[in-house]
């Protein structure tokens, strides 16, 4: 059994992230990362460029061995964590050994949702959360003609502009829901994001989805899949099949160790769980927002690495008994952007209807441009709690300040659905 003052599980942007900022408070303690990949820390924010051939392979890396060298911050790789045993602050992992920890922090990230469909296992089927199944699209899609997307997300977006980049130019989308990204868009947006695609030739299917993957025939392309079946009968030739129908925790090991769960693991606004120095950050963490008075969990890299660093600091704080740092919450007005073939779309605070009080629409299918902005009355105060922003930039920097200012919108309510209306104004006092 090894006994570690901060154990760390997982490796990516939370867990490096916590790392990196207890050792700068506390230059002697004993830091151990437990990941499950083979690698030092890399940017899944870059991996979509990676296959979009504006990135190597090179630039993905953040740290080098190096780095944990000298930060005296060991790194177990290829490593699973199997069992929790708050009780006695221990933790086993997949080599057999043990570890006794002071704090742990839970930043284990999300897992791809895979299909179980019949012909699952067929090759050349893709997900896309690794470095290493970015470097297996590239290698498929080298020598790829047909390719079938199935889901409408962040995901199946990185697979067509990546496809598309890689030269594969005949593209077929297969949404279940009645137009893409339906839980984050409204059908007017949608259709807006969804003509780019059309513009650059790829086609979508909505209001269907896989029944099975069938393989193809001939002994060049034994036991590789061939066509995706879908229940409404249709029959989509490829010879590339991507998947990208949400994320999951990897959460079973925890099953016995009665940290609270929803979807997400728990945690107060401190990343605090349920239990005795346990922490959990990153995309795992289903933590209470301040700003939105609301628990719910955040997946981008952004959010990880700010969480990183505030898990961090409270850790430490407990501790030492209060001595070095300062208990310190996690407040965050979260966004995201990314961009599309040539376009652009972001995504900012809570863009969940039914939590809103109402949700205002600018733009149109004409203009190419769409902003739906979410209004909720919080405290007493009028405030913009998120935005979705579909290939209009210029608005993206007004809301996101409103949004994390928790500005009062309330003498520009009827103005907000005006184009003619500068979202600047928001911020003027």
């Amino acid at each position: 059994m090894k006994s570690v003052d901060y154990l760390i599980i997982g490796g990516s942007a939370a867990g490096t992230t916590a790392a990196e900022v207890v050792r700068s408070l506390v230059p002697e303690a004993s830091i151990t990362i437990i990941t499950d990949e083979p690698y030092e820390e890399y940017s899944r924010v870059l991996l979509p460029f990676y296959i979009r051939k504006q990135s190597t392979r090179e630039q993905l890396f953040l740290k080098k061995p190096q780095w944990y060298q000298e930060k005296k911050i060991e790194l177990v790789k290829n490593t699973k964590a199997q069992d929790l045993e708050p009780k006695s602050h221990r933790v086993k992992v997949s080599s057999g050994e043990v570890y006794q920890y002071g704090k742990l922090l839970i930043a284990i990230g999300g897992f791809p949702v895979e299909l179980s469909v019949d012909g699952s296992e067929l090759e050349n089927i893709l997900y896309f959360r690794t470095v290493d199944d970015a470097d297996e699209i590239l290698k498929v899609a080298a020598e790829a003609k047909k390719a079938v997307i199935i889901g409408g997300g962040f995901v199946s977006l990185d697979f067509a502009t990546g496809f598309y980049a890689n030269g594969i130019s005949d593209i077929t989308i297969l949404v279940r829901e009645p137009y893409y990204w339906a839980g984050k868009l409204d059908d007017v947006s949608s259709q807006v994001l969804t003509n780019v695609l059309l513009e650059n030739g790829v086609k979508i299917i909505t209001g269907d989805e896989i029944e099975k993957f069938e393989p193809s025939f001939g002994e060049a392309s034994e036991g590789k899949v061939g066509a995706v079946l879908t229940r409404g009968g249709k029959t989509l030739e490829c010879d590339v099949a991507a998947v990208g129908i949400g994320i999951r925790p990897d959460i079973l090991w925890l099953s016995g160790s009665a940290v609270k769960i929803n979807r997400w693991i728990l945690t107060n606004e401190y990343l605090e769980t349920n239990l005795p120095d346990v922490y959990a950050a990153g995309d795992c963490a289903e933590f209470f927002d301040v700003i939105f008075n609301k628990q719910h969990a955040l997946g981008n890299w952004a959010n990880a690495t700010s969480q990183g660093s505030v898990a961090a600091k409270n850790m430490v704080c407990a501790a030492t008994g209060g001595k070095v740092g300062a208990r310190t919450i996690f407040e965050t007005a979260s966004s995201y952007s990314d961009s599309f073939f040539g376009k652009s779309y972001t995504f900012i605070g809570v863009t969940d209807a039914k939590y809103a009080d109402e949700v205002i629409s600018r733009g149109s299918v004409e203009s190419g441009k769409m902003t739906r902005i979410f209004v909720k009355t919080i405290d007493n105060v009028l405030r913009i709690v998120g935005a979705t922003v579909i290939n209009d930039p210029a608005e993206v920097g007004p809301l996101t300040s409103a949004v994390k200012g928790k500005t009062d919108i309330f003498p520009h309510i009827d103005k907000l659905g005006d184009l003619n209306f500068d979202l600047k104004k928001l911020l003027e006092t």
